[in-house]
């Protein structure tokens, strides 16, 4: 009788196992006309770049004066991403595609990042691959990497 409470939980488990390993496959969107990609009707991504998003809306991150070199902000962000816990997939001269993985069962995210050193702005993407709800996880990821980047800023100021 005992083995028939156990059942319930190991099929969620069982699912839980098989959406972890859906979402390693697959790569972020990237960029879009130029621009990180508006965020899905879930509410597990977030964006900077859309402010008439409400639901799925961060503030853009404000470069400081002096920062003119584009290699110089990408090293800064990979190391922050890295600080994170994430790993740096692509990157190029304004945009870098990282993942972070959930601790328990090893989900999948997607963090994009595009800067524009012309507006002076940093925007991201954290969006999750599989899933309806992430928890807050990924509002949490970014204003994480917003901290840091502001005591970086801040130390390098």
């Amino acid at each position: 009788m005992e083995f028939y409470l156990l059942i319930p939980l190991i099929s969620i488990l069982l699912i839980f196992w098989f959406m972890a390993l859906i979402s390693k496959e697959g790569r972020a969107i990237g960029l879009v006309e130029g621009r990180l990609a508006r965020c899905i009707e879930k509410p597990n991504c977030v964006c900077t770049e859309y402010s008439d998003d409400k639901e799925h809306f961060y503030h853009p991150i404000e470069i400081p004066g002096g920062f003119e070199n584009p290699d110089e902000m990408v090293q800064l962000i990979k190391g922050i991403i890295r600080e994170a816990g994430g790993e740096v997939e692509i990157e190029s001269h304004t945009y870098i595609s990282a993942i972070f993985q959930s601790r328990v069962f090893g989900f999948v995210d997607d963090f994009e990042v595009r800067i524009d050193l012309q507006a002076k702005l940093i925007n991201i993407r954290s969006a999750s691959r599989v899933g309806y709800s992430d928890f807050g996880a990924n509002l949490k990821r970014i204003k994480r990497i917003d901290e840091l980047l502001q005591k970086r800023f801040s130390v390098m100021m």
